[in-house]
Parts: C-alpha cells; sequence; structure tokens
C-alpha cells in the first residue's frame, strides 16, 4: 500500500484525502455510517506516512477536513436562500470559505504528527491527544464552532452516546479517534505481526466493552416525571421566509393558537420555538391583553420572541412566559449569540474598510444584545421547576450548560426553519441529546420545523415530532436521574485530563523508543 501510494502524484493523494473526508461526513446524522470511522481516520494516517514534507503533511490533513466539512455543512448556504436577493451572493462563505477555515485545524494536527516522527502506538496516541486538542480549540476561537465533533458520530447508537454521562462529548470523541486509528497500525512496517494482531485485539475488545457497558446503563428503568410539570410542545411549521411579513405574522401567531388550544391542551403549559412570536411581547400591551385570556388557568405559554428595551434601541433573542394573569413569569435571554447570524463583529471594521458599502447586507444588519452580566443562568417559568435554556445554538456548547443555581431540566428552543428539511436539523437535535445524557436531565426540545421532542437524563426519546411534521407532543417532564451524571459533577475537567493523559503516554513511549535505539542494550 505504501509503495503504491509513493508512487502517486500529491494531487492524487491530496484527492483521496478529500474524499476520506468527505466520507467522513456520512458518519454524522442522519445517515451515521460509523463503520467509515476507521476507513476515514486510518486511512488519514496512512496517507499521513507518504508526506515527503511538513507542507504535504499539512495538506494532507487540511484536505481530509474541507471534504468533510464541505459535505457535512452544506445546510448552513440553504439559510442563505430564504432571502435570496440579499443573501445569494454570501453563499460560498458558509460552503466553501468557512469549510476552508475550519480545515486548517485537521491541517495542523497533520503537520504535528509528521514533526513528531513518532511511529507505532505512540503515533496513534498522539495523533488521538493532538486531533482532540484542536478540537477544543475550534470549539473556543472566534466565539467557537464546536459542530460535528467525532463523538457525535454515534448519534444513532445510544449506548456509546452514554460514555457522555462520564466522559463528556470530547472525551467520547477522544475514544472514538483512539478506535478509529488503531487500524492504521495493519500498515506500519515498525510493528511484528504479532504486535498489529495484538493491537487490533485490543482495539475490539475496547470497542466491545463500550458499546456493552452503554447498553447495561439503559437498563434503567423508566424515570418518574416530575409532579404539576404538565407541558404541550408545540412545532408550527411556520415558513421562514413569510416568518416577520406583516401581513402574515399575526396568522402564524393563530397557527400556534390552534394548536396550542387544541383538545388537552387545557391544562397544560405551552412551550413554542424560538423566535415563534414576531412581536416584542414583553413591551406589547395589546399582544399581553390577546394572549393572557386565552391561556389555560394558572398556566404559562414559555416562548421565543425578541425582547425591546422599553427606552433604549437594544434587543434581546429571549424566552419569555406569559402567565394566564397577565404577568411576565421569566425571562432567558440569549447568551451565546451567533457572530453574522445575530450580531456583526467588528462592525467599525467593515465600515472603515469599505466591506460594509460592497455588501449592504453587512451595513443593514441589526444586532441583538448581550444579556445583562448578572442575569441568572437558571429560570423560574411559572410554577415550573428551574430550567436551564438554551436557545439555539447555544446548546453546542457543553460546558456552557453548567449554571451556578441548580436545574431540574433543560429547554432548547430553536428555529431550524432556516436550513429545511436537510442534514442541519438533524445533527443539530444529536447535539441536544448529547446534553441532555451529559447533565443526566430531560431535554425539553421546541423547534419550528423540527426536530421537537421531549428526552429523559439517558437521551431516551420519549417523544419526537419530524421536520416537516407540524403539530404537539403533550408530557409532563421527566425528573432528572438521581445524583446527576459524573460529567455533571466535574464538567470539562475528565476530558482535558484524560487528553493530557493520552499525550503524556505517548511521550513517554517515544522517549523509551529513542532510549532503546540509542541503547540497544536495555531492551
Amino acid at each position: 500500500m505504501q509503495n503504491w501510494l509513493t508512487e502517486r502524484p500529491f494531487w492524487q493523494v491530496s484527492l483521496l484525502s478529500f474524499l476520506l473526508g468527505s466520507l467522513l461526513a456520512a458518519t454524522f446524522a442522519p445517515v451515521h455510517l460509523i463503520f467509515l470511522l476507521p476507513l476515514c481516520y486510518s486511512g488519514l494516517l496512512v496517507l499521513l506516512a507518504r508526506a515527503k514534507t511538513a507542507k504535504q503533511a499539512f495538506f494532507i490533513g487540511w484536505w481530509f477536513g474541507f471534504g468533510q466539512f464541505v459535505l457535512g455543512l452544506y445546510w448552513i448556504g440553504v439559510a442563505f436562500t430564504i432571502d435570496a436577493n440579499a443573501h445569494a451572493a454570501l453563499i460560498p462563505v458558509p460552503t466553501l470559505l468557512l469549510p476552508a477555515c475550519l480545515a486548517i485545524f485537521n491541517g495542523l494536527a497533520t503537520y504535528i504528527i509528521y514533526k513528531s516522527r513518532t511511529s507505532g502506538i505512540a503515533r496513534i496516541l498522539l495523533f488521538t491527544a493532538v486531533w482532540t486538542s484542536l478540537e477544543y480549540v475550534r470549539g473556543l476561537l472566534f466565539t467557537g464552532f464546536p459542530w460535528n465533533l467525532a463523538g457525535y458520530s454515534w448519534g444513532g447508537m445510544l449506548a456509546m452516546l452514554q460514555w457522555t454521562a462520564y466522559l463528556g462529548i470530547y472525551g467520547l470523541t477522544l475514544l472514538t479517534i483512539l478506535i478509529s486509528s488503531m487500524p492504521a497500525l495493519l500498515a506500519d512496517n515498525t510493528l511484528s505481526h504479532q504486535q498489529r494482531r495484538r493491537y487490533i485485539l485490543l482495539d475490539c475488545a475496547l470497542l466491545i466493552v463500550l458499546v456493552g457497558a452503554g447498553f447495561w446503563r439503559l437498563q434503567a428503568p423508566a424515570l418518574d416525571m416530575m409532579a404539576n410539570t404538565e407541558i404541550r410542545v408545540v412545532q408550527p411549521n411556520n415558513p421562514q421566509k413569510d416568518k416577520w411579513k406583516g401581513d402574515t405574522r399575526f396568522q402564524h401567531l393563530r397557527k400556534l393558537m390552534d394548536i396550542s388550544q387544541s383538545e388537552g391542551g387545557q391544562n397544560r403549559h405551552w412551550i413554542w420555538p424560538e423566535t415563534a412570536l414576531p412581536f416584542f411581547m414583553t413591551t406589547d400591551d395589546r399582544l399581553q391583553n390577546y394572549l393572557a385570556p386565552r391561556l389555560p388557568v394558572d398556566k404559562t405559554v414559555i416562548t421565543g420572541a425578541p425582547r425591546r428595551h422599553p427606552t433604549e434601541r437594544k434587543y434581546w433573542n429571549s424566552v419569555q412566559a406569559l402567565g394566564s394573569d397577565g404577568s411576565i413569569q421569566g425571562v432567558y435571554d440569549k447568551r451565546h449569540l451567533l457572530p453574522y447570524g445575530e450580531y456583526l463583529p467588528i462592525r467599525e471594521f467593515f465600515k472603515q474598510s469599505g466591506i460594509a458599502s460592497l455588501i449592504p447586507v453587512l451595513d443593514n444588519m441589526s444586532d441583538f444584545s448581550f444579556p445583562e452580566q448578572d442575569m441568572a443562568k437558571t429560570t423560574n417559568y411559572g410554577n415550573l421547576p428551574p430550567a436551564r435554556t438554551l436557545i439555539c445554538y447555544e446548546v453546542a456548547f457543553p460546558w456552557e450548560v453548567s449554571a451556578p443555581d441548580p436545574f431540574d431540566w433543560i429547554l432548547n428552543v430553536t428555529n431550524d426553519a432556516w436550513f429545511g428539511n436537510t442534514s442541519g436539523p438533524h445533527q443539530h437535535f444529536v447535539i441536544s441529546r448529547t446534553r441532555a445524557i451529559e447533565q443526566g436531565v430531560s431535554m425539553i426540545r421546541s423547534a419550528n420545523n423540527g426536530i421537537s421532542a421531549i428526552i429523559d437524563g439517558y437521551g431516551r426519546i420519549l417523544q419526537k415530532r419530524s421536520p416537516t411534521d407540524a403539530g404537539l407532543l403533550d408530557s409532563s417532564i421527566p425528573a432528572p436521574i438521581e445524583g446527576r451524571t459524573v460529567y455533571a459533577k466535574y464538567g470539562e475537567s475528565i476530558p482535558i485530563t484524560l487528553t493530557f493523559l493520552v499525550f503524556l503516554f505517548s511521550s513517554l513511549l517515544t522517549k523509551r523508543r529513542m532510549t532503546t535505539t540509542l541503547n540497544p542494550s536495555k531492551q
């Protein structure tokens, strides 16, 4: 194999790397072809062994990442077709430029592995630690983009996702990279046949143990429902292109009301998705007077809606609860805003450089505000137990879920109508489900056009609506797992420590090999 690769021109090696990265995109939702994981990661390491220079090593990783992100994130471009006249010219930004930038992290990983000159199992461990570390960097740098981490490939196998209750999604990502990279040892000429066979058997055994332990955890009985938590989750499927039009806004409200008031909704709290109300509810007396008399007695409607400062020109992307007495009974403002989607970073630079005048949509873009520093992460909506609210994209950041005040459930509202029935809403749903497992609490999810769901603290889906299926979900809120989870207690300290230990073990093995090479008598 290596001989065949050595004879290939570099452009063919780059093409192979791009194809492997493209195949990796198929391991994520909605298809979850997880049998491709070892082919992709081990294939990348085999190609990397063909690199003759550090520059080639970088681009082998870069092409791999470019393939993964172009195929895995194509759906972001769909949002730019909703108002095509204003945004179509920008479609190459999310579909080509963003993947090209994200792929730099993959290129850096292969560059570091090449420069390390490691081999054998030490090379596999170093690759695992470096790749996971750079995934952390991707999740933090420039406000972060922790999307489609390797651990999410197991979104179709709930047993493996159970490990996020102990290790978090980054810990599962580390295990996924390790397991998927071990087959590359079959092409490592520095190892004997016996050593290769031993490592592959160890790899298979590790996978069996992980899956088996996950199945064992899933045998836990169904969780009790919390008292007085009857809810109705509404999925209206209102078209995004008509959402803010003056002549359709009230029609959308009527649709939400019709679904909420249908049979069985009289004794439940109603939960509507992100920006379900295209009005400023907290400062709109007419809207409050319209809604309040129609709400069930002593219940609330919890809805996503923009919020406006009563006197200043400030706006927030919020979740608000209105009670049947007309009072506001809980407000949460989105904390992690989406750059270019909800605010324009470096606005002055765009103006001063003239870029804003070349792209008018940038100049006309309004900004949502960040919440006040003292706004609590945990929110009490009416008489429901305290909730940790996550609006849309916020759910992608596992370290931001924890809060100083305790919470009994997670509310995730989103408006995935931007992306139609593409891979995006399915990937978003897997991320939300993973947060429930990590924290050991239920996830109540309301999405405009899906995927809405009731999920318990083990990630078990109790009810669900597909992206094209408007309707409702009636349930009570499942109670938290007793004692919560290891990850909920220790957070990211566990996966970070694991990553460091893998790196340390790789370094020790490399040092031992070098010592043995220089002094064969110590072998």
